[in-house]
């Protein structure tokens, strides 16, 4: 009997899908067919996933939003798991001041990991919760937000995470991780073969208005500076230490406006590709190396990717 057959049906409760094409789920719109794709809902559904597929010996690919990733032409193998419908409602809770917590004034946000970034910060701003603000308009998910520390206007998500709920692939059991336990760096968390499950963010109470204000003041500017309507995965390249902006330097070597087939340099931002007529992620990749050679011959900097590359 075909393999893929007893796969189907130890997954059948699960709404496997079999060689479904991976362009749907990302940004960036591209990528090859993944072998087996399922979107889990909760937290238990995921444990049993996983527990499944190790059981099945199948290698698990977790995907967020998918907007910072780039998935190969070819797709990817074993099982891919995306989690944009694990979310549940936005729980607000004050701390217990016997934990230590000294600001009578913060208030905890607490989101499943598929729970949409935008989300979070709209609920905020509405709520007079101020410390998210500078991730207006960065798409995808919490817990895509967590693993890439993502950030922007001088601020990062290691800021206000006060903990977050795991699944150790290791021992399949989940931990609860307090911040101090979490290492944060550049567009970057350390933690290795672990799902991010949930997390909990701390926020403080603020003037309502301020807040919104601030919001879509920040919002205005990314709409402005970034080609935040066409497809792409955000900054390509992270901001090298020392240095100017990746996408300055990605100008001043004449990099602007560059093709690869369907892919290109946008021309609002020199450090984001877009996929402009339909690409693949083979043009995208060839692009990629043409701005990483051009700004090396330039400026002796060696540019290192932002965005994950995913699948064979």
């Amino acid at each position: 009997m075909d393999k893929s057959c007893d796969i189907k049906k130890i997954f059948a409760s699960f709404g496997l899908e079999t060689q479904k094409s991976m362009d749907r789920y990302t940004s960036f719109r591209v990528g090859g067919p993944a072998d087996f794709l399922v979107l889990p809902q909760t937290m238990e559904q995921v444990i049993a996933l996983v527990k499944t597929a190790q059981k099945a010996k199948l290698p698990v690919t977790i995907i967020g939003g998918g907007t910072n990733v780039l998935i190969s032409d070819k797709g990817i193998r074993g099982l891919v798991m995306i989690l944009t419908r694990l979310k549940q409602d936005i729980e607000q809770t004050t701390p217990h001041m016997n934990t230590g917590e000294k600001s009578p004034d913060q208030v905890y946000l607490t989101a499943l990991a598929g729970e949409r970034l935008g989300s979070l910060c709209r609920y905020a701003a509405d709520a007079g919760l101020t410390g998210l603000e500078w991730a207006a308009g960065i798409p995808g998910t919490i817990g895509g937000a967590v693993m890439m520390n993502a950030g922007a206007f001088g601020c990062d998500i290691s800021r206000i995470v006060t903990e977050i709920v795991v699944l150790d692939l290791a021992t399949l059991e989940t931990a609860v991780l307090p911040k101090n336990n979490l290492h944060f760096s550049y567009r970057k968390l350390a933690l290795e073969n672990s799902i991010v499950l949930k997390v909990r963010l701390g926020l403080t109470k603020a003037d309502i208005k301020t807040v919104k204000d601030k919001f879509y003041r920040n919002l205005k500017t990314k709409q402005s500076t970034q080609p935040v309507s066409q497809a792409s995965a955000g900054c390509f390249f992270k901001n090298p230490p020392g240095f100017k902006s990746a996408g300055f330097l990605i100008e001043q070597a004449g990099m602007k406006k560059a093709r690869c087939n369907g892919a290109m340099v946008s021309d609002l931002h020199a450090n984001f590709i877009v996929n402009q007529d339909n690409a693949c992620a083979t043009d995208i990749l060839n692009l990629a190396g043409q701005v990483k050679k051009s700004v090396y011959e330039k400026f002796g900097i060696n540019l290192k990717k932002e965005v994950k590359t995913i699948g064979d």
